[in-house]
C-alpha cells in the first residue's frame, strides 16, 4: 500500500518537510518518478527505511546521507543486521518496527481530516438568538 508524505509524517512523527527533504536529497535513488510533495505516494518498503534512517539519526548522530546508506542496508539485509567498518556489526530489530510501524500508518490514516473544499462555513453571528 502507498501512504502520502503527510501521512507517513504523522506515523515517523516528524514533519512532512522533513519526509520530503529526506527523500528528494538522500533517498532519490530509493523513489519512482511521479509527485513530488504532499501528494507524493511512498511504498511501505520505503517507510521502513525512511523510519530506520530517522532512528540512526537520532540515536547514533548519523549524517542523513550515511543513516539512509545503513537503512538500506539493513532493510535489505535477511538478518537486519549492516557491516560498519571492517570489525563492526549493526543490528537492528526490524520485525519490531515494522508492527509499531504499521500500527502507527494505521493511526494516522484514522486521524486524516479530509481537506476542506469550497466555501467556507458560515458561523454565527454573535448577539442574535435563535
Amino acid at each position: 500500500m502507498n501512504y502520502t508524505t503527510t501521512d507517513v509524517a504523522a506515523a515517523l512523527g516528524t514533519t512532512t518537510k522533513m519526509v520530503d527533504n529526506l527523500l528528494a536529497r538522500e533517498a532519490k535513488h530509493l523513489l519512482s518518478t511521479g509527485k513530488r510533495g504532499k501528494s507524493r505516494l511512498i511504498d511501505e518498503s520505503l517507510i521502513e527505511i525512511l523510519a530506520i534512517a530517522l532512528l540512526l539519526r537520532r540515536d547514533l548522530g548519523t549524517s542523513a546521507r550515511t543513516s539512509v546508506k545503513l537503512a538500506s542496508g539493513i532493510a535489505a539485509s535477511p538478518v537486519s543486521n549492516v557491516a560498519v567498518g571492517t570489525l563492526g556489526v549493526l543490528h537492528f530489530d526490524v520485525a519490531s518496527l515494522r508492527l509499531v510501524l504499521r500500527q502507527a500508518l494505521a493511526d494516522s490514516l484514522e486521524d486524516r481530516q479530509p481537506v476542506r473544499r469550497g466555501r467556507p462555513l458560515l458561523s454565527a453571528k454573535q448577539g442574535t438568538s435563535l
